[in-house]
């Protein structure tokens, strides 16, 4: 493959030296690059065998920069939920009939586990997703029929919600194929000696679970177990894990000449996709194959070693820290760590610049989101010469990791070239990378940084508004204007990351941290359930909203 060719990488070197860039900078580039995003790394999935090697070679590049580390070293480790693990332990039966693991059945990944005997109900989805339940599914197995019709994560969700308040026992979801059930990981665990049959393990960047089971079975299966039966009852003993490992930031610290007690943070996040499948965030789930992540965000992750190489070697007036994100694809896990345990104090910070995705850059466009996050940057920005076409916005919120740093009143620049067809899919490889585009990105940080670190400049924090929600937000009849915890945390509710300045919440005295566990009497664990609950209010109607801040419930009146 062309990613593991020396002569493939020769002749991009070659080709660039033929448009007089410096040899050194687009060597290394193109070396860091195509390391990050290679099979070897195999899509830098958090806390797998290709984080830790990419995690390494950052600090390796650090260390041979002689880029300083603080005490801790290079990595800041934490812990964090990758996955879901559906054990060998997992058992149906119809009756006499029983069912093989991952050929006839398989428990859903946000099943809840345990064990559970009724008879079964059968209804078609509109039915379970609207609620219109019979009362004779009470106490007993829900059965629909999924041949004909597709259904959602979000559908299945509302689906088990409903059935949970009907008091139905589980869902059973009948397909044609195993073709049908989820996705599982390439990684898959040992074979167990009892059953002689593996677990799979699913890479989930959330841990949303249901309080009800949740299988998918197979039409075959479920149709001969029913026809060789007398009984109709169904058993089923689940067994579902969490798979927590722990991933790392790795960061390291150049001093700076004059004012070394300021700081300048560089970041980028090194973290992708892995092989993808559904739930990983892939743009195309249903193909397990390796998520390069060539622009998101070896691109990124790539500029900030260059950075880290030349102010090495030529040290601002303030220091500077270098940090390779981990996690930022599950939910900005990794730069949201690391501004709650912080090397240095938080005031000391003059500002943040993150690059992510910068790698695809299109007839000269760079674009820079912020700008109002300080008094002086845009004027900053509109002073420095540059034959590329900058396009700026305003908001200090986003996608990425400055967001981590905006909630906590910290000034933040965001780098990218834009969006793409090949965004998180198998397609962001090494080919499509613009080397060229990343290195006019690195000339422009340069100056941006030496001006940035000037004693006359003023980079006061300023409060922006976040832009109006996209997506399936934009379809709601009202928000409270938060950002919301999309992981899932531990499903006992929904955690605020950050609050709308002129938003309702902001209006209720709601703040970061604040876990919303219930609005107008229904229980809210997750994103899903705070979804769905805000379906149901309309402009002006007056809730009830019940959090959670520091151990304490609290109830706040809020008018939408």
């Amino acid at each position: 493959m062309f990613l593991k060719s020396p002569l493939f990488l020769v002749f991009l070197i070659s080709v660039f030296l033929t448009k007089g860039l410096y040899s050194q900078d687009i060597a290394r580039i193109i070396k860091d690059v195509s390391y990050l995003a290679s099979d070897t790394t195999q899509g830098r999935f958090p806390g797998t065998v290709g984080d830790s090697l990419a995690a390494y070679y950052i600090a390796n590049s650090f260390k041979n920069d002689k880029v300083d580390s603080f005490d801790f070293g290079y990595f800041q480790e934490f812990e964090l939920q990758t996955g879901i693990e559906i054990t060998a332990h997992n058992s149906l039966s119809i009756g006499s009939t029983s069912a093989s693991l991952f050929v006839d059945f398989t428990p859903m990944s946000i099943s809840a586990d345990g064990e559970f005997s009724s008879g079964v109900f059968e209804i078609i989805k509109d039915s379970l997703t609207d609620g219109a339940i019979s009362l004779k599914a009470k106490g007993k197995w829900i059965l629909v029929d999924l041949n004909d019709t597709e259904i959602t994560i979000r559908e299945i969700m509302r689906g088990a919600t409903n059935a949970s308040r009907n008091e139905s026992l589980g869902i059973i979801f009948k397909v044609e194929s195993s073709d049908q059930f989820e996705t599982f990981s390439l990684e898959q665990i040992q074979d167990s000696n009892e059953f002689r049959t593996k677990s799979r393990v699913i890479h989930s960047r959330n841990s949303f679970r249901t309080d009800i089971p949740v299988l998918y079975v197979t039409n075959d299966f479920f149709d001969t177990a029913i026809a060789n039966s007398d009984s109709l009852l169904i058993t089923a003993k689940l067994e579902i894990k969490s798979v927590k490992r722990n991933t790392q930031n790795v960061i390291g610290v150049v001093k700076g000449d004059d004012s070394p007690d300021k700081y300048l943070i560089i970041g980028a996040h090194h973290d992708h996709l892995g092989f993808g499948g559904k739930d990983s965030g892939s743009r195309m789930p249903d193909s397990v194959a390796i998520h390069f992540g060539a622009d998101d965000n070896a691109s990124g992750t790539s500029t900030v070693l260059s950075l880290a190489s030349i102010i090495s070697k030529k040290p601002l007036s303030v220091s500077v820290i270098f940090v390779a994100f981990g996690a930022e694809e599950m939910g900005l896990i990794g730069s949201q760590h690391m501004v709650a345990n912080l090397p240095i104090a938080k005031d000391s910070i003059i500002a943040m610049i993150n690059y992510d995705m910068v790698g695809r850059m299109e007839e000269q466009i760079l674009n820079i989101g912020g700008v109002k996050t300080a008094i002086d940057f845009e004027s900053i920005l509109a002073a420095i010469q540059t034959n590329m076409d900058i396009r700026t916005s305003s908001f200090g919120s986003g996608p990425s990791d400055h967001s981590s740093f905006n909630s906590e009143e910290i000034p933040v620049l965001y780098f990218h070239t834009g969006i793409h067809t090949d965004y998180h899919t198998p397609n962001d490889n090494i080919s499509k990378i613009n080397f060229e585009g990343i290195v006019q990105v690195i000339q422009y940080s340069m100056k941006l940084m030496n001006a940035l670190t000037s004693s006359k400049v003023n980079l006061a924090y300023q409060q922006t508004e976040s832009p109006s929600p996209k997506g399936s937000m934009a379809s709601l009849n009202v928000t409270l204007g938060i950002i919301p915890d999309v992981t899932g945390g531990n499903n006992n509710g929904l955690t605020v990351q950050g609050v709308n300045p002129n938003g309702i919440a902001k209006r209720a005295n709601m703040i970061k941290g604040d876990r919303i566990v219930n609005i107008d009497g229904t229980t809210i664990r997750n994103i899903y359930e705070y979804m769905e609950k805000l379906q149901t209010i309309k402009p002006r109607q007056v809730v009830h909203i019940t959090i959670v801040r520091d151990g304490k419930e609290r109830v706040k009146l809020v008018q939408f």
